[in-house]
C-alpha cells in the first residue's frame, strides 16, 4: 500500500494481481477491487469441472 499515491490500478506483484484503488481526502486510501492474474485459468478450470446439462 506504501506504493498507492493516487486512485487508480496498481499491479501487485507480491500477490500476483491487479488492484484498483481510491485515494480520498488526507491520503485516505481504500482498496476498491483486485483481480487475480491467474482468474482466467481458474476460471476455466472451474467451467470444465462444472457440468450444466441443457434443459428439455
Amino acid at each position: 500500500m506504501n506504493y498507492v499515491y493516487k486512485t487508480g490500478i496498481y499491479q501487485n506483484s507480491e500477490k500476483t494481481r491487479w488492484e484498483y484503488w481510491y485515494v480520498g481526502p488526507n491520503d485516505l486510501r481504500i482498496l476498491v477491487s483486485w483481480l487475480s492474474w491467474t482468474a482466467f485459468k481458474e476460471y476455466e478450470k472451474w467451467e470444465k469441472n462444472c457440468l450444466v446439462e441443457k434443459a428439455g
